[in-house]
């Protein structure tokens, strides 16, 4: 199986988590399947995959594996991994700077998301005067806060109101 050049060029952790998916879906094949084929946990491999995973896989074996059990060739397996070094390299370097990029929205739909983090991404947003995420992310740290208190059915149906 291989892919196209140009879903090659992967320079953010969302193209390499969607390149990932990619690939799972083009080879025809479960997450489970590929860990069946692989020394891959069946849990590890649905998280690679994930469409609420948000990081950067850490385990460049299981990725290498991942991808080889889903019988992509070994040259664009090569580029993705080299792809996950500067990638892996680059989010290093700005958390030793302290650079923090704000997420582009918070997710939609059911996606749990936790307090902290939309405390974290609100500050980021309004600080880069992006005020529409930042209500965006606003309205998801009021689900999150009620959440915690154990109201989900309600606050979902108010902040969808407001």
């Amino acid at each position: 199986m291989a892919l196209a050049a140009d879903e090659l060029t992967l320079s953010t952790v969302d193209e390499f988590l969607a390149v990932l998916r990619l690939v799972l879906k083009r080879s025809g094949l479960t997450a489970g399947q590929v860990a069946a084929k692989t020394s891959i946990a069946r849990s590890s491999a649905y998280h690679l995959v994930s469409v609420s995973r948000k990081g950067l896989p850490v385990d460049p074996d299981q990725v290498l594996l991942f991808l080889t059990g889903c019988g992509l060739r070994m040259d664009q397996v090569d580029k993705i991994m080299r792809a996950w070094g500067r990638i892996a390299v680059e989010r290093r370097k700005r958390r030793a700077t302290g650079e923090v990029r704000p997420e582009p929205a918070p997710p939609r739909g059911g996606a749990e998301v936790g307090v902290d983090r939309c405390l974290e991404q609100l500050r980021l947003v309004r600080a880069a005067g992006d005020l529409d995420k930042a209500v965006a992310w606003a309205r998801r740290l009021t689900l999150a806060l009620l959440a915690e208190k154990g109201v989900e059915h309600v606050a979902a149906q108010s902040v969808r109101s407001g």
